[in-house]
């Protein structure tokens, strides 16, 4: 019997993508290819080969995207509530197309979702992934989406993305970035990535920023998010979010969807485990 062709990653990552755009298409949602095999030459370079694709969805279109997912067969692995501390993201994944991260914004990118991705739609540009036109942002934005993105990724490509994406930047470059990067409302990512703390002081999301930066532990990153609250309520907010038991995460850590007692051993577990970091950095 003959052995099943293996597809190299970078083919099918390809593949993926002009499947995401059949599939986006189809259910009339305009989307942005970002990050992976979409980035532009001059990002992609010797930066090592992606194991998924990432698309940022026009917010209009979320809903409609993500039922049009499930209807073709996707199976959703984590949801946007819980994705992440910005809650960003929802992964969703094929047998035969692999995984995609869902986007309905990014994280950095404090302005209003639905007119961040106009401004990237409004600069968009057109690259061929698997043999279909797909929308990427410009070379501009693709620099800052890697930048605030470098900004979190503590253990990944930041030193490769920081040169290619800044430190070969002339001053010109670097203040058509810092423009488009304060209209988004990421200063404060592209401030602490960039060496510039001083362009952050004082700006909300600072404390959280810095924690996601130095790689601080949840208990760390929680308490980056209490400082940066604003106001009884939002701090309120931080505090029930901070007691949440994120039920995706437990599921992949399990490795079955959690049992109500599960469930509830995790919730009291919580706060012994949070008091002990607490410990340890203090």
């Amino acid at each position: 019997m003959t052995a099943p062709l293996a597809v190299p990653t970078d083919v099918l990552l390809r593949l993926s993508h002009a499947c995401l755009e059949h599939v986006a298409g189809g259910a009339g949602v305009r989307i942005l290819h970002v990050k992976g095999v979409s980035l532009h030459p001059e990002l992609s370079a010797g930066r090592g080969a992606s194991s998924d694709c990432d698309v940022l969805v026009d917010p209009a279109g979320v809903s409609a995207l993500v039922q049009e997912l499930l209807d073709q067969g996707w199976e959703q692995r984590t949801h946007f509530e819980q994705g992440s501390v910005f809650g960003h993201a929802a992964t969703f994944y094929s047998p035969v197309w692999g995984t995609v991260d869902l986007h309905r914004h990014f994280p950095g990118l404090e302005a209003d979702p639905a007119r961040t991705f106009e401004e990237f739609w409004s600069r968009r540009e057109t690259v061929e992934l698997g043999g279909w036109d797909c929308a990427v942002p410009d070379l501009v934005s693709q620099r800052l989406l890697l930048l605030v993105h470098a900004a979190r990724d503590a253990m990944g490509r930041r030193d490769g993305d920081l040169a290619s994406a800044w430190t070969a930047l002339d001053d010109a470059e670097r203040a058509q970035l810092d423009a488009l990067a304060d209209r988004l409302g990421a200063r404060v990512p592209l401030a602490i990535v960039t060496g510039r703390p001083e362009r952050a002081r004082g700006l909300h999301g600072k404390h959280l920023w810095e924690a996601v930066h130095r790689d601080a532990n949840p208990t760390e990153v929680w308490r980056a998010r209490l400082r940066d609250a604003r106001g009884v309520r939002e701090r309120v907010r931080v505090l029930l979010s901070a007691a949440h038991v994120n039920r995706d995460h437990l599921e992949i850590r399990l490795g079955h969807p959690p049992t109500p007692e599960e469930l509830r051993r995790e919730w009291w577990e919580r706060w012994p485990r949070g008091l002990r970091r607490l410990g340890r950095r203090g």
